[in-house]
């Protein structure tokens, strides 16, 4: 009996025998993972929460660090805005539709794209023009079409003498 017992304890204690702790495999203990961190207590200043019961809902806060947020909208379109201090003491200002069409922001610190060139715009616009008149170019190949198109030219060092 007092065989198995030994047998029962050693195989309990065995795992821990030559081999380094938790800690120094690259475990934390747990008490490590339960340590109270320190958060500041942020003041929620004003709240508004409203919906109708349906589909139409609105809210808007404001909070003591100066992040205020609004937004109302239904189920398929939203509209509002926010406004937090940035690390660097910028204040950042966010409008935004969120609909059918997307996602859609806007706010003086975004990124802006560069012009269209002048060649791309003038060539969308003409095709915007000829689409309004009827005339639509998807590259699809139709039977008929072909009369109307002049006959490619050849470079001559490819034509036949």
């Amino acid at each position: 009996m007092h065989q198995v017992n030994f047998l029962v304890l050693a195989i309990c204690l065995a795992p821990s025998w030559g081999l380094p702790q938790r800690a120094e495999r690259g475990f934390a203990s747990s008490a490590e993972y339960h340590q109270p961190q320190s958060v500041s207590q942020i003041p929620i200043l004003h709240m508004e929460l409203n919906n109708d019961g349906g589909e139409n809902y609105q809210f808007a806060y404001e909070t003591g660090n100066k992040i205020q947020q609004q937004e109302a909208g239904d189920s398929t379109k939203r509209q509002g805005s926010y406004t937090y201090i940035a690390p660097d003491g910028q204040q950042i200002s966010m409008t935004y539709v969120a609909d059918s069409e997307g996602f859609r922001p806007q706010g003086s610190h975004m990124p802006v794209p560069p012009p269209i060139p002048e060649e791309i715009r003038k060539a969308v616009e003409q095709n915007l023009a000829e689409e309004a008149q009827g005339i639509v170019d998807d590259g699809q190949y139709r039977e008929g079409n072909h009369e109307s198109l002049p006959a490619p030219k050849l470079p001559s060092k490819y034509r036949l003498k």
